[in-house]
């Protein structure tokens, strides 16, 4: 059999010309050679010879048209498909060994054959060195016609073992080859040879049980692609299956139809598909989706002048689910919040998940505007109504923001921020709130980018200062502890104040950054206050979320050279409830470094109390809120509770917020010794603290009243 290799396919095909003239070649020399042998051969024998020779070249021949016809992967190669190169390069190389096995069992023959050597003479002339293995092959083809065989054998082997169907038909449409997987693919035991491709369809349509319409479309289709000069593949669904079916011109007239199985292909590819386009967890549309969708609304809205809407959805109080009940029970609560968003909307809107618990939706195109007010309350409802998972009962809301086109942006991507900022909006109004966009939030955004931006020239232009404020023991008319509070000094807004920074340095994780400048200063500072004196620094739930608190605060006690006890960490319930566990840790490693906690705002929270029981704390600081209304008697109950709370709790007490000498004066009634507020002094720049470190404070009550 011969194997050749080709770098393109008109190399294969001149390769493939030039077999077809050595047969040719042979041929002559068959004629030769039978006239040379003369009387040295009977007619008998002659006959069997020549017989035996011509069904080689047949054999030869038909394997160099079938290199030619099916495709350079049959055995011509093809430089262009690696992997055909290898695989055929490999065939070569065994077909090559088996030629040198043969033409040494030639040599064999021809030294011990009977035959007189007229007769071996003449064989020789007919194998010439330039025809490598067809020579081979005819050397020994009137003695070994059981090789012939074998090799048609492997022939046929081959191509009825091949992974995919393939069958012949001549240029009258009638089929002169079907390998064996053809008719297995299908079932098919009718022997398909000699009959038209039109039967090869009805045979194919009735094994897949299609109904009539399918029926007659599919032999349609099998009749085009037969006849069509230049045509694309024909994919079928013949019923859980899926094939592809080509049809390739053969250059002495007919077709060559291959039929492969394409289903495994086909569903892997639907399957990575829908990865790609829909969450895992609700199977709802993903991100990806949600923007192609869109992008291909916002097109037919164009053209058509209709309006649509977007809504985000965020969920609330969702993370106290995942961290009361475990992320599992967190996920099947949102499979469930998925199918009541989906039932609540309207056919012909679309549901996304973004991932979180963040929801995304594009409401049904309309004529006119939506009722959004009314979408949004529904939807509130939907979600704030009771979830009864596994035996627990869970409740959440969600806060909603809305953009509509073309009203509020006519691109996918600006509605899609527009959505966004009335989303920020709502969740900054509170629990299951829904806001629509309008102009003040892109300018307020605007705003924020500006801030934004301006504060990262801040830290690297020193714009940034420490101001503090006294906690003073009215027993001994002395600070004890001075709270550091961040400042900025911005070059043309002048003192900017934290509660227009510090939300948007924490939104941006700038407040990392900041908050060890924070640290390392007010450390560096408070070394060289008197030795009774204490640093209190904030710390934001950011950075305690970033994990390295602990790290940060060892680097920067011994790097101001600052004794632990004087640095006093203090915090709000915001960093308690994210994390609980990990939060407690972190805690108890301060406090064996001999680091101080001190809880900030405390009773302004939900929780407050079993905080006191589950964290370390040194030291409370009551909120202000319960200073402003002491004439209040529940605020006073209130305070009085916690006094008495912090001295069984062995724990120092502060109250925040005292402005006037009334205010001092019933609270130091109460028991309370240690204060904070602009009755003894507003936050002052370092330079400034002095005369309060040295004096005592009772001098300065009055002047600051």
């Amino acid at each position: 059999m011969a194997i050749m290799v080709a770098d393109d396919p008109r190399g294969a095909r001149e390769r493939s010309v030039e077999l077809q003239d050595d047969l040719r070649e042979i041929a002559y020399r068959r004629t030769t050679l039978l006239s040379g042998i003369g009387d040295q051969m009977s007619d008998s024998e002659k006959s069997r010879l020549s017989l035996r020779i011509d069904e080689f070249i047949a054999y030869q021949a038909d394997t160099a048209r079938l290199c030619l016809q099916v495709s350079p992967k049959a055995a011509i190669i093809q430089a262009t498909d690696e992997a055909a190169v290898l695989n055929r390069r490999k065939m070569l190389a065994d077909v090559q060994r088996l030629s040198q096995d043969m033409l040494a069992r030639v040599e064999v023959t021809r030294q011990e054959s009977t035959v007189g050597r007229k007769i071996r003479l003449a064989m020789l002339q007919v194998v010439p060195a330039s025809i490598i293995i067809i020579g081979g092959l005819v050397g020994i083809a009137h003695l070994r016609r059981r090789d012939a065989n074998r090799q048609k054998r492997r022939y046929d082997v081959a191509l009825n073992n091949m992974p995919i169907g393939i069958c012949m038909a001549d240029e009258h449409g009638v089929l002169t080859v079907v390998n064996d997987r053809l008719s297995t693919m299908f079932g098919i035991e009718l022997d398909l040879t000699g009959c038209p491709v039109r039967q090869l369809a009805e045979e194919i349509a009735s094994a897949a049980k299609l109904a009539d319409g399918k029926r007659a479309a599919f032999i349609a289709d099998i009749g085009r692609l037969f006849n069509a000069p230049f045509s694309k593949p024909l994919v079928a669904v013949l019923g859980e299956r899926i094939f592809e079916v080509r049809c390739h011109a053969m250059d002495e007239g007919g077709r060559l139809i291959v039929i492969d199985d394409v289903t495994a292909t086909r569903r892997a590819s639907q399957k990575i598909e829908r990865m790609a386009m829909y969450d895992s967890l609700t199977g709802l549309s993903n991100r990806l989706r949600f923007r192609d969708q869109l992008a291909m609304t916002v097109q037919a809205c164009s053209e058509s002048n209709l309006t649509f809407s977007v809504l985000f959805v965020d969920l609330d109080a969702f993370k106290e689910v995942n961290d009361t009940l475990g992320h599992p029970m967190g996920d099947k609560l949102l499979c469930e919040v998925a199918e009541r968003l989906t039932a609540t909307v309207r056919a012909g809107s679309l549901v996304a998940r973004f991932g979180g618990d963040e929801f995304a939706i594009i409401l049904a195109p309309t004529v006119g505007p939506q009722d959004l007010d009314a979408i949004c309350s529904r939807l509130i409802a939907a979600t704030s109504a009771p979830y009864h998972i596994e035996g627990h009962s869970m409740v959440v809301g969600a806060s909603i923001g809305a953009a509509s086109f073309p009203r509020d942006a006519s691109t996918g991507e600006a509605i899609i921020k527009c959505a966004d900022l009335a989303l920020y909006r709502s969740k900054a109004l509170g629990r299951s709130c829904f806001r629509q966009f309008d102009a003040s939030m892109q300018a307020e955004a605007m705003l924020k980018r500006q801030i934004e931006h301006d504060l990262r020239a801040a830290i690297a232009n020193d714009e940034l200062e420490l101001f503090y404020q006294p906690i003073v023991d009215v027993r001994s008319h002395r600070v004890n502890t001075f709270e550091a509070l961040l400042r900025w000094r911005h070059p043309t807004r002048g003192l900017v104040s934290p509660e227009v920074f510090i939300p948007i340095a924490e939104e941006t994780g700038l407040i990392v950054e900041i908050g060890e400048w924070v640290l390392a200063s007010a450390c560096r500072d408070a070394a060289a206050w008197p030795a009774d004196i204490r640093v209190a620094v904030n710390f934001s739930p950011v950075q305690f979320r970033r994990r390295d608190v602990v790290a940060m605060i060892e680097r920067a006690l011994p790097a101001a050279g600052l004794a632990p006890d004087r640095l006093e960490v203090e915090v709000t319930e915001a960093i308690l409830i994210r994390d609980a566990e990990a939060t407690r840790i972190v805690f108890e490693r301060l406090r064996r470094s001999g680091v101080r906690l001190s809880l900030d705002d405390f009773g302004s929270g939900y929780s407050s109390l079993s905080y006191l029981n589950t964290f370390p704390f040194d030291k409370i600081k009551i909120d202000r809120a319960f200073v402003i209304d002491l004439s209040n008697p529940k605020s006073l109950a209130v305070i009085t509770a916690v006094i008495n709370l912090a001295e069984r709790l062995n724990l120092s007490l502060v109250v925040e917020g005292v402005e006037t000498e009334k205010q001092l004066e019933i609270l130091s009634s109460l028991g309370v010794t240690n204060f904070q507020g602009f009755l003894f002094s507003p936050p002052r720049p370092l330079a400034e603290i002095d005369q309060m470190i040295r004096e005592p404070f009772h001098s300065h009550l009055h002047e600051a009243a």
